[in-house]
C-alpha cells in the first residue's frame, strides 16, 4: 500500500506542475521549478531598470484526464490558485550583465479523484519558489530597434539562474493531493530570448520573439516516506508577435523525467517516469498608469501529450508593475 500510494502521489504531483511550477498539486510527488503560472514571454529579459517589482497571479483549471503509459484512467479534478511575487533588480552589473533575485508565494485549493473514489483535496499554502540569483545580458542586433517603445529591443538576451523550491507548503503524508511537496527542488536554469523584426511582415507586428527557459530539477528525498523522485528536465517556451504595446502568439510548457523514482533507495516498479506537454495561446499588454509601467498577461494551456500524470487544462492571469 505504501508503494502504491506513493507512486500515485508522485504522478499526481507532476500533473499540474508543468504549467504551475509554483506549488499546487503534490503528495509524495514533485513539480518542475519556476514562478507561479510558469514563464513564457521575455524569459531572459529583466525589467528595464533597477528596483523592486511586484506581480499577482491567478490560475484556474481542471483535470479532465489521467494519462498512463498504456492509455488513461477515468478521473477528474479542479483547482484554483492565487499568488504574489517580488523581483529585485540590483543597481549594478557583473560581466556586462544585470543581476536579480525573486520570491513567489501561492495558496489555493486543489481536488482530484480517480473514479469511483471520492475527491481528495488540499487547501492552503504551497511551497515558495525563489530565483536565488539571475544574471541577464542583452546582445543587441545590428538592426535599429523601433523608436518610441522602451520595452522592445532587437537582439539576443541570455539568462542564467539558480532556482529553489522550499518545502513550506501544506503537506499530509497520508493524502495523494497536497499543496506542498515536503522536498527541496534545486533547479539551475538558463533562458534565451531572441527578438527580430517581424518575420510575418510589418502589418502583423513590429517584431517576432522566440523565448525559452530550461530547468534541471534535482529533488531531495521525502523524509516522511523515503520516496525520492527522479530528476527531470522542464522547459517553458513561447513564439510571439509584438505590435506596439501588445504581444500575442503561442506558448507552451513541458517536462521529461530522466531518472526512476525510488522508495527506500530501491527503484519503484516500472520507474514511474512522467512526461507532459501543454500548448496554448498567450496575449500580453504593456501600459503606463499612475506613473508606473504595468503589464497584464493572459494565457491558456491545454494538454497535448503525457504519461503517468493527471492532464491539466488551465487559464492564467498575471498582472505586474514596478513598486519602487
Amino acid at each position: 500500500m505504501k508503494t502504491t500510494t506513493a507512486i500515485l502521489a508522485a504522478a499526481l504531483g507532476l500533473a499540474l506542475q508543468a504549467i504551475l511550477p509554483a506549488p499546487v498539486l503534490a503528495g509524495e510527488g514533485i513539480r518542475p521549478a519556476g514562478p507561479i503560472g510558469g514563464t513564457d514571454i521575455r524569459q531572459a529579459i529583466l525589467p528595464p531598470g533597477p528596483g523592486l517589482y511586484g506581480v499577482g497571479v491567478g490560475v484556474n483549471g481542471r483535470f479532465p484526464d489521467y494519462l498512463t503509459e498504456d492509455g488513461h484512467l477515468d478521473s477528474d479534478g479542479q483547482f484554483i490558485v492565487g499568488g504574489i511575487g517580488l523581483l529585485a533588480v540590483y543597481p549594478f552589473e557583473l560581466f556586462g550583465g544585470r543581476l536579480a533575485s525573486s520570491i513567489f508565494m501561492s495558496g489555493g485549493q486543489t481536488c482530484f479523484r480517480i473514479k469511483p473514489m471520492p475527491d481528495s483535496c488540499s487547501d492552503g499554502m504551497g511551497d515558495p519558489y525563489a530565483d536565488v540569483l539571475m544574471w541577464s545580458r542583452h546582445f543587441p542586433s545590428r538592426t535599429a530597434s523601433p523608436a518610441g517603445n522602451p520595452f522592445l529591443h532587437y537582439g539576443l538576451d541570455t539568462l542564467v539562474g539558480l532556482g529553489l523550491s522550499i518545502p513550506a507548503g501544506v503537506y499530509d503524508r497520508h493524502s495523494p493531493v497536497n499543496n506542498g511537496s515536503n522536498v527541496y527542488d534545486i533547479a539551475p536554469n538558463f533562458a534565451l530570448t531572441y527578438t527580430t523584426p517581424s518575420v510575418l511582415g510589418p502589418a502583423l507586428g513590429d517584431a517576432t520573439e522566440f523565448s525559452a527557459r530550461v530547468f534541471y530539477n534535482y529533488y531531495t528525498r521525502n523524509d516522511a516516506n523515503e520516496y525520492k523522485s527522479g530528476d527531470l528536465i522542464s522547459a517553458d517556451f513561447a513564439m510571439t508577435q509584438r505590435k506596439g504595446a501588445w504581444q500575442f502568439g503561442l506558448t507552451g510548457t513541458g517536462f521529461v523525467q530522466i531518472e526512476d523514482d525510488e522508495i527506500d533507495g530501491v527503484p519503484v516498479p516500472g520507474g514511474n517516469r512522467a512526461k507532459m506537454l501543454q500548448l496554448g495561446p498567450i496575449v500580453s499588454h504593456d501600459f503606463m498608469a499612475g506613473g508606473r509601467p504595468w503589464n497584464v498577461t493572459v494565457k491558456g494551456l491545454f494538454y497535448v501529450d503525457g504519461q503517468n500524470a493527471a492532464a491539466p487544462n488551465v487559464v492564467v492571469l498575471r498582472i505586474g508593475t514596478k513598486l519602487f
